[in-house]
């Protein structure tokens, strides 16, 4: 099961509790269910989930070879000029820490 279809089935089951006249422990008894783990999905089901925001990142690509540096600007506004002598990992180090 992906993370996508383990937010659904819970998001299922803490709607099923909602609806039921049983108190959240009793419904996890009943159901047999962790009432640890009913509590954990419920609380992140009301948070927002950072893992899975995906923002874009527009690439203008020039004819430039001499360039030195590679300018990245986010959907959030923040514009990165990063040389170009940095390796893939770095890049993605400064992406990830940027986002």
């Amino acid at each position: 099961m992906n993370q996508e279809q383990k937010r659904a089935h819970w998001a299922a089951v803490v709607e099923q509790q909602k609806q039921s006249p049983l108190s959240i422990k009793q419904f996890c008894a009943d159901s047999g269910i962790s009432y640890q783990t009913f509590y954990y999905w419920s609380k992140r089901l009301r948070s927002p989930d950072a893992t899975q925001t995906l923002q874009p990142i527009i690439f203008n690509e020039h004819d430039d070879t001499q360039a030195e540096s590679v300018i990245i600007t986010f959907a959030n506004g923040i514009r990165a000029e990063l040389p170009t002598t940095l390796s893939a990992a770095q890049i993605k180090h400064w992406v990830d820490a940027l986002q």
